[in-house]
């Protein structure tokens, strides 16, 4: 997080925007607070083993108000599909 922020910054201050690439979950928070925030990159991937995947309509993500990054396993889902060796 913090190496975002710092890339963030300097960012903001050449007037270049930033996007994500990946875990939309946490780059929905980074770009609350990012001032060049541009394109985030949105897959649904994780959602089946998610507590609370992230919640995008119209074209926004709407990132959790609870506290942590959103990437919470919802454990039953993720059993289902653990493989044995």
């Amino acid at each position: 997080m913090t190496g975002w922020l710092r890339a963030a910054a300097l960012a903001d201050a050449a007037g270049i925007e930033m996007s994500s690439h990946l875990y939309p979950e946490v780059s929905a928070h980074l770009f609350a607070v990012t001032p060049t925030a541009h394109f985030l990159e949105s897959v649904d991937w994780a959602a089946p083993i998610l507590e609370r995947p992230l919640e995008v309509s119209d074209g926004q993500a709407r990132p959790s108000d609870k506290p942590g990054s959103g990437l919470d396993w919802n454990e039953e889902a993720v059993a289902r599909f653990t493989v044995e060796s």
